[in-house]
């Protein structure tokens, strides 16, 4: 494949080096704003995924009577575990409103009558009671957030979680439980055992890697994987 002209990649470089330092210095909320304003095109088509049956073998374990997924987008995940598990009660939160007038839509046309979605930040749980939920989702959410909310977010899924916290991330067992910033990226790779593992009420934390076939790409690959956070019963 030819490369792009230079003046191109020269640009695009300039681009990323901004945007990563916005990133690096203003924190979690550069994110917050380029997700709140960008036009969702839906992102209906990745509701097959191949991560997503690893994702729904694994929440089988736990046999969910109700799920909140924070970052939900448009709600593929939502729609998936809705016919999976027909009879739970589930929640999605996302920052862009334009997702979630879409995923309410979507829904609507799959006939899906148990999942409710509505705006709402990953550090603004307050509106939620202490563990109303089964599990607690996040599926590439948490990879924006940088060490200014992280420990905010932590706690907070852990106290609205009642069996788990279910996230698909990238895990760094070399990162801290801060994280660590992936440059050419611009996101935050992190420990989640030693971020979890000191927090009360959390019985283990157990990981299971993202493999090339479940998702072809280079960081995914590398660092992806599902963290499950086992809490008390």
């Amino acid at each position: 494949m030819p490369k792009a002209p230079l003046i191109k990649r020269i640009g695009n470089k300039s681009r990323d080096v901004r945007r990563n330092l916005s990133a690096r210095v203003r924190g979690t909320e550069h994110y917050e704003k380029e997700w709140s304003a960008r036009e969702y095109d839906g992102f209906w088509e990745s509701v097959s995924h191949p991560h997503r049956e690893l994702l729904l073998t694994i929440l089988s374990k736990y046999s969910p009577g109700s799920v909140l997924e924070i970052g939900c987008g448009g709600g593929p995940n939502l729609l998936r575990i809705a016919q999976a598990f027909p009879s739970a009660k589930l929640h999605g939160i996302d920052i862009n409103r334009k997702a979630i007038e879409f995923g309410k839509k979507a829904l609507a046309e799959s006939r899906v009558e148990n999942v409710e979605l509505e705006i709402g930040k990953a550090d603004d749980l307050g509106r939620f009671d202490d563990r109303s939920f089964d599990i607690v989702l996040t599926d590439a959410v948490l990879i924006y957030v940088g060490k200014d909310k992280i420990d905010t977010i932590a706690k907070e899924m852990l106290r609205i979680a009642r069996k788990a916290i279910v996230m698909v991330e990238y895990h760094d067992s070399k990162a801290g439980g801060e994280g660590g910033f992936i440059a050419k990226k611009g996101l935050w790779a992190r420990d989640y055992s030693a971020l979890f593992k000191p927090l009360k009420g959390v019985v283990d934390v157990e990981l299971t890697k993202i493999t090339r076939e479940m998702w072809d790409d280079d960081y995914w690959s590398r660092y992806g994987h599902v963290i499950e956070v086992r809490l008390q019963g």
